[in-house]
Parts: structure tokens; sequence; C-alpha cells
């Protein structure tokens, strides 16, 4: 999953049958050039919802770099950043150095705005935030988990009247099931996948779907869609609590970090117990940045003015979930609270965990902010069984916070044939973080 409360970001960014759905159509893409690297954008209209494809029609965003070997040319490379809800065209069409040079050279590499995501049209629409630090996650009474159901629920009604029908129809098989409208229109006969975190769960379930439409596939930063609430959670606060630890050592050990020769633990420990109000803020944004290793120093730095007298946490004050991310993520990652006493036995696991970081990961936010969704699941929790598809990849770190190792365990598990690459090192992605992972990613894709 994609760190929707990124507080700093390397790059601006998270079943059914195996055929598509007969009479299904879609009108051919217009193509203009945009932006400044030579890509090409268009738009493509899919059903709003794919049980009844004669009806409404909704429309996606899309752009292209074209293979920049022609003679080489291997066919189309699918790119979803991951989420729920990031966007995919911006990223083609403004930062092709994202990209390494052999997969520009041998493909036309495609990115998607998922339905309802960055412009793709109808949007995704809550005019009341997500996410609001007034009402707690962490409720410690029957009380606070009244208050934190109806803010979840009065975040919902405003979602529907602003978003419309489109907010029953954001789970991850309708999106599976646009991007092979996408393949049709863009006339390839198979297609290769590059999907990192929540994009690992879509490319899984588009390569369910549509398994001979997959030439070859990598799926980096593991989704496991079987393991529910509970664990997306406390998985992710386990390695983010060892993470931080690292980032400690790291800055008692290296004199270039602006921490160096100051107790990290203790006073990140004393700036969550001063700053009660905001402390889940800093807390998912500490997380955040720590999930890229290159932005340690940046984490560094802006905790050097929140351990101040009096602390200054007000890089901080944007940090929280995005209308697309929570809308996405309760129909496929909904919450399995059971109750009260359920959810305060979760914070309890939780924080004996994670006793410094305090399970403020991206789990927990999902896991109390679907919380009395009233939107019915549309691709609840589940296996999938993926058959027939070519050549995937499935990538997992030991140290990576917001996909843990056994979730790439677990997915590859569920894709026959799919080969395991494991990676030790730190971070979110083996793309993002590990230059030897990269290169193995792309000679899977172009070989």
């Amino acid at each position: 999953m994609r760190r929707v409360l990124a507080l700093v970001s390397a790059v601006a960014l998270g079943l059914g049958s195996t055929t598509g759905v007969a009479g299904a159509s879609v009108a051919g893409p217009s193509w203009q050039d945009c932006g400044e690297h030579g890509a090409r954008c268009a738009t493509v209209r899919v059903p709003l919802d794919w049980a009844r494809p004669g009806g409404e029609r909704i429309t996606l965003a899309l752009s292209r770099l074209s293979a920049a070997d022609p003679g080489r040319r291997i066919g189309v490379l699918l790119f979803n950043p991951g989420g729920p809800g990031g966007p995919a065209a911006d990223l083609v069409r403004d930062v092709p150095e994202l990209f390494p040079e052999e997969l520009r050279a041998r493909f036309d590499i495609v990115g998607v705005d998922p339905r309802g995501v960055g412009r793709s049209t109808p949007a995704i629409t809550c005019p009341v935030p997500p996410f609001d630090p007034a009402v707690s996650q962490f409720p410690a009474d029957r009380a606070g988990f009244d208050r934190l159901v109806a803010h979840n629920r009065s975040v919902a009604a405003a979602c529907r009247e602003a978003t419309g029908p489109l907010i029953d129809h954001v789970d991850t098989i309708s999106a599976a099931r646009d991007f092979d409208a996408v393949r049709r229109e863009l006339g390839e006969a198979r297609v290769s996948w590059l999907g990192l975190s929540y994009g690992t769960l879509l490319g899984a379930t588009y390569a369910q779907l549509f398994p001979d439409r997959v030439r070859a596939a990598v799926l980096d930063g593991a989704v496991d869609h079987t393991i529910g609430s509970r664990r997306l959670a406390l998985d992710e606060a386990r390695v983010s609590e060892d993470l931080f630890a690292g980032f400690a050592a790291w800055c008692d050990e290296d004199a270039s970090c602006a921490l160096h020769g100051r107790d990290v633990v203790a006073e990140y420990r004393r700036l969550l117990d001063r700053v009660p109000d905001f402390a889940s803020r800093v807390g998912y944004g500490i997380y955040s940045g720590l999930s890229l290793r290159g932005q340690w120093p940046a984490v560094a730095d802006l905790l050097v003015p929140a351990f101040a007298e009096p602390a200054d946490v007000s890089a901080f004050a944007g940090v929280g979930s995005d209308a697309a991310y929570r809308v996405i993520a309760c129909h496929d990652f909904p919450s399995t609270v059971r109750g009260v006493a359920d959810l305060v036995a979760r914070e309890h696991e939780i924080r004996r965990a994670a006793p410094v970081t305090r399970g403020y990961v991206e789990g927990w936010d999902v896991q109390a902010g679907c919380l009395g969704w009233p939107v019915r699941a549309a691709n609840p929790w589940g296996a999938l069984a993926v058959h027939g598809a070519r050549r995937v990849l499935v990538v997992s770190g030991e140290h990576d916070p917001a996909t843990p190792y056994e979730w790439g365990v677990g997915l590859a598990r569920q894709i026959r044939g799919a080969r395991l690459l494991t990676w030790s090192g730190v971070g979110h992605t083996g793309f993002f973080n590990d230059a030897d992972v990269l290169r193995q990613e792309v000679g899977h894709l172009v070989g």
C-alpha cells in the first residue's frame, strides 16, 4: 500500500471469472501530446458498473511514453504506483526518469489514473476529511468508540453525496477490468505489469481475471488480501518499530544525522507525550518518512524543531488520509473489528508490539477509519487464485514497514508458478530503495 499519510516522499506519488464482460465496449483513445518529455495523453470510457456494461460511463485518464528504441520494442508496460488511490498518468508524463533506461527503451510505458482518481472522472470527493486528529483512532471506551464510528459514517455520507454512484464501484476488481479495457484500446493481445505496493493487489487481481493477457509482471511491495485488518495493522507496526530503532541507531552512528549525539528514542517518546492532540499526525508522518531509506536525513531534520521546547510540529500539519484512499481501502480492506472490546484489545496488542512508535501505521488508519463504514465492501478480504499467468515475480523486503515480508510470501503462494524475490534492505519496495533489486526487476520484465 502506498504511504497515503505521507510527510516526505522521493516521488510525488498505496475475482471473478477469467473473461471480460460480454458486450462491454469502450471508445478508442484520441492521443494528444502532453507534458515536456514526449508523452501522449488520452482518455478511455468504461462502464461505471461492469455488471451493467451498457449503462452509465466514466472516464479514465492515461498517458503513454513510447518505446525509445522502436526496433527493440517489446510491447506495453502498465504501471501502477500504489495506493489505493495512486494516480499514474502524471508520473509517466512528468517523471520519466522514474523508470530505468532499459524499460523506457523497450516498452511503451502507460500510466492510468484508476477510476475516481487523479484526472479520471468523476472523482472521488469527500467534503468531510477522512482523517480528523480530534477524533481518536485509539478510543479507550465506548464513548470514544461511538465518536469514531459516527465520524466514519459522516465521512462516508459526505463522500456519497459528493461522489455519487461511483462510490459503490471503486473496488480493485472494477479497476482491474478497467485496465483490460485500456489494453484492448491499445490494441495489445498481452501486456506487462509493474505494480508497486497496492499496485501488487491490482496487478494480481488483473492476472486472476485475465491470466492469458499477462506477458510478464513484477509485483513489488506485495499485499496479501487474506490477512484481515488486525494483521494489516499489527504486521506493519512490528516492522515500523524495528525501523525506528534502526533510524535511531543510524543517528547515533552517523554525524550527518541532525540528531546525532541525542537519545532519539527517549526524545521521540517524550514528544508524543507532550503533544497528545497532535501525536497521531506526528506518528503517521514519521512512519511515512522512514519508509524510504533515502529520506532518513530529512526526517531527522524535521524532528529537530519537534524535539525543541516548545515543540514545533507544524511540519506535520498536513498529514492525513485522502478521500480516494479511504473510500477504496474500505472496499478492499474493510475493518474486521467486532466491537469496542475487540478494538481496545487490538490497541493494547499493537502498543505492546510497538511501544515507541505506538501503532501509528497505515494499517491502523485503515482498520480504524473503515470501522462502521456504511458503503458495502465490493471486494472484501479473501484469497486470490491465479492460474495461467506467465512469469510473475513477487518482490518482498524483510524490512518494509508498509508491506511486510510475510505478505509477499502469502501473495506468491496464491499465484501458481510465481517466483518470490526476497531483499534484505530497508524501505518500502525494492524499486525505490535497492539498485540491485531494481536491476533484477528490469531483467525479469525485458527477458
